[in-house]
Formats: structure tokens, sequence, C-alpha cells
């Protein structure tokens, strides 16, 4: 499970393993954020990233990463939003403010 965020051209900034529970908590996040938000262009995060394959493989790769760019989305919605895009995924926005946290420490250095 990796946490991913692009750069302005569309290249992966950087990749980063995630705990299992923080992983299904921004998994939840991002699933509820695809539907909450508006899209630029109209274009749908999740589908939009999603590499196309010509053989159908076992394991959806999307399913494995987060988009990073989408999840750090939340910390620009009123206290209002954020407080109920939490609440449908069960969880406090305290916890989801604070794993970002986390992974803006690890990240400080990229």
């Amino acid at each position: 499970m990796n946490f991913t965020s692009s750069i302005s051209d569309g290249g992966m900034g950087y990749c980063v393993p995630l705990p299992e529970k923080v992983y299904r908590r921004f998994l939840m996040l991002q699933n509820v954020l695809i539907t909450y938000q508006e899209h630029l262009c109209g274009l749908n995060p999740k589908e939009f990233r999603t590499i196309k394959y010509v053989k159908r493989l076992s394991l959806l790769p999307s399913r494995c990463i987060i988009d990073g760019d989408l999840i750090w989305s939340f910390t620009m919605m009123t206290v209002a939003e954020r407080n109920e895009v939490a609440k449908k995924i069960g969880t406090k926005t305290e916890d989801i403010l604070n794993d970002l946290l986390e992974i803006e420490n690890l990240t400080a250095i990229f």
C-alpha cells in the first residue's frame, strides 16, 4: 500500500509505504472525496490515473495506491466539510490530519 504525490507535469513525486490502518482510512477517504468533490475538467482522479492493461490482472494496481494530491485536498476543505467527510468514513478529522502530518514529516526531505 503506497501513498503517492504527483508533481505538476503528471509524474510521480514520491511513493511512501503506509501502515495497513492508515492505508484503509485513506482508501475510504479517497473513495468519499472522489464522489464528494468537483473534479477539474470533469476528470475522475481514480479513472484518470488508472493504468490500462491489455491482459487482465488478478490485482488492481490502482487499488494499492492512494492519490496523495486528492487526500491532501482534505486539508483545504472547511471544518464543517471535513467533519462531514470524516463522519462518512467512520473516523475523526483529527485522526486523518494526524496521519497527514506524519506523512508530511516523513517526506519533508523530498
